[in-house]
């Protein structure tokens, strides 16, 4: 799944508040709370354990994360067997003329069974979600 939207602030706007990690439910509709598990020698958490809830369904999976200066990549290798079997969200953020053009884009297998096309569906919706409470937030700054 691949989402993008144009917002009307610099990339290091944008991706500052993609990488405020513990203020993730401030933006990412499925985030009930954020909690630093491990930080890197910069003080930016590297480890961080996501309360999500989607679908029916309420998990904590651990995120590992690395950032770019235009990047933040987010991958879980389960949540301990509730819900995710594997997730990798990643938000890219360039130049695009007097902005950013932000690109989110995930994949997630679950552990339950929930068709393709309905995964797909929510994943999608939650995306253009999150992207557009980044560029609200972006665009306030």
């Amino acid at each position: 799944m691949k989402e993008s939207i144009s917002i009307a602030a610099p990339v290091s706007t944008v991706v500052g508040i993609v990488a405020d990690l513990e203020n993730t439910d401030r933006w990412a509709n499925e985030a009930k709370g954020a909690e630093v598990k491990a930080r890197g020698d910069d003080g930016r958490p590297t480890q961080i354990e996501v309360t999500l809830g989607a679908i029916g369904f309420t998990t904590a999976a651990v995120y590992d994360v690395a950032y770019t200066d235009s990047s933040v990549t987010l991958t879980c290798s389960g949540d301990g067997g509730r819900l995710i079997r594997e997730s990798t969200i990643s938000y890219e953020a360039a130049e695009s003329g007097d902005g950013t053009e932000l690109t989110m884009t995930s994949t997630m297998e679950v552990t339950v069974p929930v068709p393709e096309w309905g995964l797909e569906r929510a994943m999608g919706r939650s995306a253009r979600k999150n992207l557009a409470s980044v560029k609200a937030d972006a665009e306030r700054a």
